[in-house]
């Protein structure tokens, strides 16, 4: 958590997700001029004005289908679409928390339909519940999976601090 999330009560800690093929956090800050481009060029309108004017990724609206339109339109290079990165838009995934309901024994498996990347299944445990499995390495962090989920089990974090599937 840095000192501005503290100061206006995000005590979660953690940046939020900016748009595919952003460079690292603090060099995206010092880049960006928060023109809008990136805001204005996106046609799934995911992208919002955040924190102190900078873009970012609202998954409540929808998934990310890497259109690379947010890219091509930004003039100071904060989001930089390279050959090296192009496959790799960013290290985020989904990360699934005990509020799942197929966890609680409820049938649902909006999350798992809608995943592309087929990422999310469920396995068939004792009694006919479906357990979530949730593979990272196949997860492109769309964020397809967060808007549908009925009681906001999912988030998109980075690589490296999710925890996958969460169950309770």
């Amino acid at each position: 958590m840095n000192r501005l999330q503290f100061l206006r009560g995000n005590y979660k800690g953690g940046s939020a997700v900016r748009p595919p093929w952003s460079i690292t956090e603090n060099a995206f800050v010092d880049a960006c001029d928060r023109c809008d481009r990136c805001i204005k060029s996106c046609h799934l309108k995911i992208i919002k004005r955040g924190s102190a004017g900078f873009p970012e990724i609202d998954f409540s609206k929808g998934g990310c289908d890497f259109c690379m339109a947010c890219a091509q339109s930004c003039p100071t290079d904060a989001i930089q679409l390279t050959t090296a990165n192009r496959d790799h838009p960013w290290h985020n995934v989904a990360s699934i928390n005990n509020k799942c309901l197929s966890e609680r024994g409820v049938v649902c498996r909006s999350c798992g339909e809608i995943c592309e990347m087929r990422a999310i299944r469920f396995r068939l445990a004792v009694g006919g519940s479906a357990h979530i499995e949730l593979n990272t390495a196949d997860c492109n962090g769309c964020g397809e999976c967060v808007s549908l989920c009925p009681v906001n089990a999912i988030e998109i974090k980075p690589l490296d601090t999710t925890s996958g599937v969460n169950p309770s």
